[in-house]
């Protein structure tokens, strides 16, 4: 497994050196961030280590290049930061798979995250097996990656039935990319695909692993959220939009482009029934109001006036 160790002090990188066994991995070092990302496009690099503020090239950068460079996979990002800034530093992550650790540096701490790392990486590998064996592979969206349309429809129909037979809660959210008409406008069907898979991967990144995502249509996602509240569900694609706007996406001009999405979300309260085309609608109703909204960009169907 290769380790990309990217830091410009050098003490810190002798740091981390030091503390991670040769033996168990192939480490690399580089000191910039040009270095790091012409590394990780000649070679699959498993784990990157990174500082996340550095006077010429930050980690923001850093996750904005890799993004837009249509690797094959992501490296699993550990960075090292303060405390001032380790909200940042998770936000920054954005659909990336990663981890933070808090300077002064800690042995111990330093190992842990590793090893979380190559457990995490370990488990997508196996996952990516199952899918690759599988014959429901018919069911995803080339495009994404995320169910179709039919898939989600079907799965989220199980789900509300079992929970009307369960009496417990589910809720859905219908995303849609809300800028995507004028992305593609302005820049092209390759952009627009880019932003679409984007998107889809920050939902994913910031939802259970047992939640439901789709592609329903052209630029909307279908979650379903079992087991969870309305007010619950608010907060879950609050996170996912508020993950969205932090990273945007980075043109071949180097250029940001900031993706934007609107979100309705409607709920299946325990001990009611309602058919899924209802829920569905109610969501769509919610998100229209998103979409016309000039700021709140989540709207809850019990919520609108």
């Amino acid at each position: 497994m290769r380790i990309l160790i990217l830091d410009n002090d050098e003490e810190q990188r002798k740091f981390v050196r030091d503390n991670i066994s040769s033996d168990d991995y192939e480490l690399i070092e580089v000191e910039n961030g040009q270095a790091a990302l012409d590394i990780l496009r000649e070679k699959p690099i498993e784990i990157l280590i990174t500082e996340f503020e550095m006077p010429d090239f930050s980690a923001m950068d850093l996750v904005n290049n890799i993004l837009s460079s249509n690797l094959e996979k992501f490296p699993f990002i550990i960075l090292i930061t303060d405390e001032e800034t380790q909200n940042e530093a998770v936000d920054c992550l954005g659909p990336i798979p990663g981890d933070y650790i808090i300077k002064p540096l800690d042995p111990e701490g330093l190992r842990a995250r590793v090893k979380v790392a190559e457990r995490s990486i370990s488990m997508q590998e196996r996952l990516s097996r199952v899918r690759k064996e599988s014959a429901s592979l018919a069911l995803y969206d080339k495009l994404t990656g995320v169910l179709n349309r039919q898939a989600i429809y079907d799965q989220a129909l199980a789900e509300i039935s079992r929970a009307q037979r369960g009496n417990i809660m589910v809720s859905v959210a219908m995303i849609e990319v809300a800028n995507l008409t004028g992305v593609t406008e302005k820049h092209g069907s390759d952009i627009r695909d880019q932003a679409l898979r984007y998107v889809a991967s920050a939902i994913r990144a910031n939802v259970r692993i047992y939640d439901i995502l789709g592609r329903w249509m052209g630029a909307k996602f279908l979650l379903v959220l079992p087991n969870t509240s309305e007010e619950n569900a608010a907060k879950v694609v609050e996170r996912v939009n508020q993950s969205v706007s932090t990273i945007g996406i980075r043109l071949p001009d180097r250029k940001r482009l900031d993706v934007e999405v609107a979100i309705g979300v409607s709920s299946l309260p325990d001990e009611e029934s309602m058919p899924l085309y209802v829920l569905v609608d109610q969501a769509n109703e919610a998100l229209k109001k998103a979409v016309e909204g000039e700021s709140d960009k989540v709207v809850v169907y019990s919520g609108m006036k």
